[in-house]
């Protein structure tokens, strides 16, 4: 059986990871009390600068919105009229084109 040699390395490294964040922990337990108001302040404000922005973007998104609503129903308006002028245009196409036919066949030359 083959040791596995090449897992050593990450094993140590991982070892040593631990330790230096066990020592770091211990190191920042005992400063803890005096830095946690500095912190809860942080915190707050980050959280009152997220809440703002998230507000922000409701009213940006709101007023998008509306201006897409309005766009649509103008859009749905021209639709509207420009199927109206083409459907008279084509009543008018084929109006001239039935009365054509009609005046030409009984024409008493054929």
């Amino acid at each position: 059986m083959k040791p596995n040699l090449h897992k050593a390395p990450l094993l140590f490294a991982t070892l040593m990871l631990l330790s230096s964040v066990a020592a770091s922990a211990n190191e920042t337990a005992g400063s803890a009390t005096g830095a946690s108001t500095g912190v809860v302040g942080k915190v707050e404000k980050a959280i009152e600068h997220g809440a703002k922005a998230a507000a922000h973007g409701v009213e940006r998104g709101a007023r998008a919105a509306a201006r897409g609503v309005e766009r649509g129903a103008s859009a749905a308006a021209r639709g509207v009229e420009r199927g109206a002028k083409a459907t008279g245009n084509a009543a008018h196409t084929v109006a001239k084109k039935i009365g054509g036919s009609t005046a030409s066949s009984s024409s008493p030359d054929k």
